[in-house]
């Protein structure tokens, strides 16, 4: 369904910025058009990273669903920030349902932003609407002073249910961001706002804090299965600087290039962040055309204009006592340093001298707003973007130790400036970068050159050789290796805060691996991998440096089985190659890691044109001859296919005994054999599969030693079957893979002319 609204239906509703000066979320807009008619659950839970922003996009889809004038009728309601019972915000939101129903039906937009009591509603209610709209309101008025309050609450949210099937169906957004946990004393909300809507008939979304809103599905005891998630992160970089252009522009704010780039990494690509900051240099007339321009609005918004406000807010949340947030805000900044960041729940009780319930729900507030994490036992702070640490900063200096005003402020300026040029070079420097995370994350037991891992090997072969040459050369290499299966990729400061100063986060990452599909202990193994940077050839003193550095990071971390993986641009010297291979570690230059990203973006396009290819399934149960099944099965796949008499022949008899083996070999526990087909233009791939204990004949890999394949070979051939070695003579590829719970027999055979 397009985004697209066309000539006079592009005036704005609820929105507050022109379509065409929505930056950033279009995916997102047309997952939330289309959630309403898209078969499937009917509730949608947008998860957002905090300051993500989501206001804007609800708004920009109220709009189109509006215009759209179909069954569809939106409902966009934003729970208030201001504190409020949960009575008290169900009746807004059935005042809110109404008055944008009666909206929708008359085809007059400018009623949404009215302010009516219910009575002055009924009266604008369109004749078809009247009767079941004044049931509504007489039953609100006898459920409004009856004593249950929590009765109370899921009768207004329940309201939507009660529109006539004919007359449309209420597309409920809850902009719930603001919602924090109801008082002990009260209804809470968020509960019964899901459990509610979970039951009902009607399409719903609610968007939330993603830890919070999670927490809220447990606590109302729905199954995930009936909502699609749709996570909304931050903006990406090139997002991030549309938006600042654009509303700089609208805005008519002087803004260099350098300044966009610096408030992009600043605040982290955050909507609320970058359009609340150009707002109030708008406010004030401020020019953003050089970074102390820029820094001494940053900093004057964290003292107390909006930023201040929001965050001031957030504590407010966390601890309404004004003595309670004080020591709130002394724990986390002193806790926000390294060493000193995982605290366990006593530590926290004793420290803030609170009762267990009411530490949990200052805890969990901090949780969902990601400013700690708190696993239920131990709580670890230091969480937090940029600006909420520098806010926290500067409150604890006014606050705790007491600084004058005046010393704060000069100082936040100094040290935001000081830390601009340092932030743009550790951006341009992470844009140059190899992408490690993207690549390793890649990795899954593919088979590449192995000389692309190996410099000292790709300079002596290929040394001032054309891509063209480099590249034959590497198509004919008969010297593979087998790329490990990635399940985990992050920075190797993740795992020891000492590597930090060593290098960039993107430059420096760990990669816990499996060497093939098989998870065991003996097959694990840790990458740790690191870019170095170098204008020449890197020295042993370089790579011996990293080396033991990585292998002492590797054992105050735990890790076992290691690679090391050293990338310099220019490769490296002969010394230094011989270290490494005294280390058994990897080396590679850049052109290499371009290589290697080639090959394996090849292996994705092949696998994508292989998800594409013409495919046929099959399951049959092991024993009773039925190979012989399959075995005309795929005959008459091979004669489509014009493959030749002989080739026919050898298909069907290496499709039989690798049935044969599976039969005879696999503890399987449902006693199947999966077939699948697949045809391409060129070729017939076939894959053979069962669950269960792996056979004996396929534990053998390619490149087993011809001792081993003959072993396997007789051991087979004792009990019907050829073997493996049989197999391979008939097929042109056969390949096993460890799957889960199982094994997996892959054989190719090419059409030849």
């Amino acid at each position: 369904m397009s985004t697209e609204t066309p000539g006079e239906n592009t005036r704005r509703v609820l929105s507050r910025v022109d379509r065409s000066e929505f930056v950033g979320r279009a995916d997102e807009l047309r997952r939330i058009v289309s959630h309403p008619l898209h078969e499937g659950p009917l509730g949608l839970l947008l998860l957002l990273a905090p300051t993500a922003g989501v206001s804007e996009l609800l708004r920009q889809a109220y709009d189109q669903f509006y215009h759209q004038r179909g069954k569809i009728i939106p409902i966009f309601f934003v729970v208030p920030r201001e504190e409020k019972t949960a009575v008290s915000t169900a009746i807004e939101f059935l005042n809110t349902f109404l008055l944008q129903y009666v909206a929708f039906r008359r085809g007059e937009p400018s009623l949404c932003q009215s302010s009516l009591s219910l009575n002055d509603i009924l009266a604008l209610a369109p004749p078809a609407d009247y009767e079941w709209i004044n049931q509504l309101v007489e039953s609100y008025k006898r459920e409004r002073f009856g004593n249950d309050d929590e009765a109370l609450v899921r009768w207004c949210l329940s309201a939507p249910q009660s529109v006539p099937a004919q007359h449309g169906y209420p597309f409920v957004m809850f902009d719930a961001v603001a919602l924090i946990d109801s008082p002990a004393d009260g209804p809470a909300l968020r509960t019964e706002m899901i459990r509610i809507f979970s039951r009902s008939r009607l399409p719903f979304l609610i968007a939330g804090l993603r830890r919070q809103m999670l927490d809220a599905v447990h606590d109302a005891q729905c199954d995930f299965a009936g909502f699609e998630i749709l996570r909304l992160e931050k903006l990406r970089d090139e997002d991030g600087r549309a938006l600042i252009e654009h509303v700089a522009h609208k805005q008519r704010i002087t803004l260099s290039d350098e300044v966009r780039d610096l408030l992009v990494l600043q605040f982290e690509c955050s909507p609320l962040l970058i359009t609340t900051f150009l707002q109030a240099a708008s406010e004030l007339g401020v020019s953003l055309d050089t970074y102390l321009a820029c820094e001494r609005l940053y900093v004057d918004e964290l003292m107390g204009r909006h930023f201040g406000r929001y965050f001031s807010s957030l504590l407010e949340d966390v601890a309404a006592d004004p003595g309670l947030r004080r020591a709130v805000i002394r724990l986390l900044y002193e806790s926000n340093t390294p060493g000193s960041r995982r605290n366990s729940f006593a530590g926290w009780k004793g420290s803030l001298h609170l009762e267990a319930a009411e530490l949990e729900r200052v805890l969990r507030t901090l949780h969902a707003h990601e400013i700690i994490t708190w696993d239920g036992g131990i709580v670890e702070a230091g969480g937090g973007s940029v600006v909420w640490n520098d806010y926290l900063k500067i409150r604890y200096r006014l606050e705790i130790k007491g600084d004058a005003r005046a010393l704060v402020v000069a100082e936040t300026i100094a040290d935001s400036l000081k830390r601009a040029p340092n932030t743009m070079a550790r951006n341009y420097r992470r844009v140059a970068s190899l992408g490690l995370r993207d690549l390793l994350a890649r990795f899954d037991c593919q088979r590449v050159p192995a000389i692309l891992l190996d410099y000292a090997r790709f300079s002596d072969a290929y040394k001032g050789g054309t891509l063209d040459e480099i590249a034959a050369g590497l198509e004919a290499d008969p010297g593979l290796v087998r790329l490990p299966q990635v399940v985990h990729v992050a920075s190797c400061a993740a795992f020891n805060a000492g590597a930090q100063p060593l290098c960039d986060e993107e430059r420096c990452v760990v990669a816990h691996a499996f060497t093939e599909s098989k998870y065991t202990d003996a097959t694990q193994v840790v990458w740790m991998v690191a870019e170095i940077d170098s204008k020449l050839e890197a020295n042993r003193e370089v790579a011996n440096v990293w080396c033991e550095q990585l292998n002492l990071m590797a054992r105050e971390s735990g890790f076992g089985a290691v690679r090391i993986w050293l990338i310099a641009r220019e490769g490296f010297s002969p010394a230094a190659s011989q270290l490494l291979a005294e280390f058994g570690a990897y080396a590679s230059s850049r052109q290499q890691m371009e290589l290697l990203t080639a090959r394996l973006d090849e292996s994705r396009a092949g696998r994508n044109e292989a998800a594409s290819a013409t495919e046929f399934e099959m399951v049959v149960p092991m024993g009773d001859d039925n190979e012989l099944l399959v075995a005309h099965t795929v005959e008459e796949i091979a004669r489509r296919l014009n493959f030749r008499p002989e080739a026919v022949n050898q298909i069907k008899h290496a499709v039989v005994e690798a049935i044969i083996n599976a039969s005879e070999h696999s503890l399987s526990p449902d006693r199947k054999i999966y077939q699948r087909f697949r045809v391409e233009n060129d070729k017939l791939v076939i894959t053979i599969s069962s669950r269960g204990i792996v056979p004996v004949s396929v534990e053998a890999r390619n490149g087993e030693s011809e001792a081993a394949s003959g072993e396997i070979q007789e051991a087979s051939a004792n009990r019907r079957g050829l073997g493996l070695k049989m197999i391979k003579s008939l097929m042109d590829e056969v390949e096993f893979e460890r799957v889960d719970e199982g094994t997996s027999l892959r054989m190719t055979k090419y059409l030849r002319a």
